[in-house]
């Protein structure tokens, strides 16, 4: 690469550590090293009962309209299996999942290969770069999102971003029930890029929303485990 195209790449993350926006900060580092913030720049905390421990967390939320949360935390781990649990008793169908920015999610997690990245080329990233100002900020590497959906069928699997696949494991259907997933992250991220990481998983994320123009709050529990051993 040029150094031109070093220096406007360098220049670019610059301006996304600043806009990024990741959500409000709503605390210091929560046990074991989780960090909580406000969904979206101007969002709003749900009634939250957490539980954490060293290899995972435990949420049960009331989502009212125009709430959410995330919890990260970052790596770097090499096992390969992680442990899911969703349930939501209320899960109104949404925008288009399938386009960058509209998806909104209920509940998912997010697993991050930040050490891997597809060969996009300073072009390509450059546009993707203004693509996320627009539309908002993702980790940078690679990302497995498994998330309960608003339209798509349950074991939809599909890129919302470049470097993002979504594995949808529930929808408006499931709706009130308890969703359990075993996920063998090497084969899921095989079958959704062709080959096997190239480095470890340097973050998770595991987040709960609910639009502002839904009606009432949903009820929704999380159980998140990685490692999962």
């Amino acid at each position: 690469m040029s150094d031109p195209c070093r220096g406007a790449l360098a220049v670019l993350a610059l301006a996304a550590a600043l806009l990024s926006p990741a959500g409000a900060p709503a605390g210091d580092d929560a046990a074991h090293g989780w960090k909580e913030s406000a969904s979206g720049r101007w969002g709003r905390l749900p009634e939250i009962h957490s539980g954490f421990s060293p290899n995972g967390i435990s949420l049960e939320l009331t989502l009212r309209p125009g709430t959410g949360v995330t919890y990260r935390r970052t790596g770097p781990w090499t096992s390969d299996n992680a442990v899911l649990q969703f349930s939501i008793d209320a899960v109104s169908p949404g925008g288009n999942e399938y386009r960058a920015g509209e998806a909104r999610f209920p509940a998912s997690a997010t697993i991050v290969f930040g050490k891997d990245a597809l060969p996009l080329g300073a072009r390509e990233r450059v546009k993707l770069f203004f693509r996320q100002m627009w539309k908002g900020f993702r980790p940078s590497g690679i990302r497995l999102t498994y998330a309960w959906g608003t339209r798509l069928p349950v074991g939809s699997m599909y890129r919302l971003w470049e470097e993002e696949t979504v594995f949808i494991l529930a929808g408006p259907e499931e709706a009130g029930k308890k969703i359990s997933t075993a996920r063998r992250l090497s084969e899921d991220f095989r079958a959704a890029y062709g080959r096997p990481p190239k480095g470890p998983v340097t973050e998770v994320l595991v987040e709960a929303q609910r639009e502002s123009g839904e009606k009432g709050a949903a009820h929704a529990s999380i159980l998140f485990r990685y490692p999962a051993e």
